[in-house]
């Protein structure tokens, strides 16, 4: 049993909470929780981390980790709180490999994708993700310069959302979009100044919804790229909508539009 919060494994798994740079050199990000941790196959489980008493209570559960070859460390109660983000420990984290996906890979039949440019705030992040698996799109896009999907904070967000939803970060925008527009996948940018209405858009053909930045929106190098910029219309006084929000919106008019017209 690790009983010191000095052991280079728990000073390890600070650094993947606390420091994007350290996750993306590791290849491996944190996931707190029981639920969260069966839906991950267990081939991207690099190790799981479970405390004292978690064991105590959910001994058979463990013995069945064991049996799957997967690596398991006990640690006391004193050291899961040091490495858990959660206000209260459930008791088991896990250590799991980053995956890449392709841009190549979510271009498939009439795709639906996301394309998001220096999205901040992992709340927001965790939200889009979270519709995405909902709507069943095609991928998410994010640009250099957005939060860091691996975020603690943004795969709590997701509720499992992100092991399902293939999110390729870290892009050069202006190159994806000159990639998906050869693959015939029309470019919309979500825009205030849009001159089409979502609700008069066509959405059932292949496309890539383009959101920008929660307070500044698209940049305009980016959004003069776009085929069509669409707008969600507002009837009472609100300057803008939540890009979470926003996205919701555009991406279940798309499903309406595919499975339910």
């Amino acid at each position: 049993m690790i009983t010191s919060t000095q052991n280079l494994k728990i000073k390890k798994i600070n650094q993947l909470l606390s420091k994007s740079k350290i996750r993306k050199k590791e290849r491996l990000f944190i996931v707190e929780g029981k639920k969260i941790i069966d839906e991950i196959n267990c081939s991207r489980i690099w190790e799981i981390y479970i405390s004292n008493t978690f064991l105590e209570k959910h001994e058979s559960y463990v013995n069945k980790l064991y049996k799957s070859n997967i690596q398991v460390e006990i640690v006391s109660d004193n050291v899961m709180k040091h490495i858990s983000s959660s206000v209260t420990p459930q008791g088991i984290i896990g250590l799991i490999k980053i995956v890449d996906t392709q841009v190549s890979t979510i271009i498939n039949n009439n795709p639906f994708i996301i394309m998001l440019e220096n999205i901040q705030d992992p709340g927001n992040l965790g939200t889009i993700i979270r519709t995405a698996d909902a709507v069943k799109a095609s991928g998410i896009i994010l640009s250099k310069g957005s939060v860091d999907v691996f975020n603690p904070k943004v795969v709590r967000a997701t509720m499992g959302s992100i092991f399902r939803v293939p999110i390729i970060q870290d892009r050069n925008l202006i190159d994806d979009i000159s990639k998906l527009r050869k693959n015939n996948v029309e470019i919309l940018a979500s825009h205030l100044k849009g001159s089409t209405n979502i609700y008069n858009c066509d959405l059932t053909r292949g496309i890539c919804v383009l959101i920008g930045n929660e307070g500044n929106g698209l940049t305009e190098q980016i959004a003069n790229l776009a085929d069509k910029n669409i707008k969600i219309p507002m009837i009472g006084e609100s300057e803008s909508l939540n890009a979470g929000v926003a996205t919701s919106i555009i991406a279940y008019e798309s499903l309406r539009q595919r499975n339910y017209k």
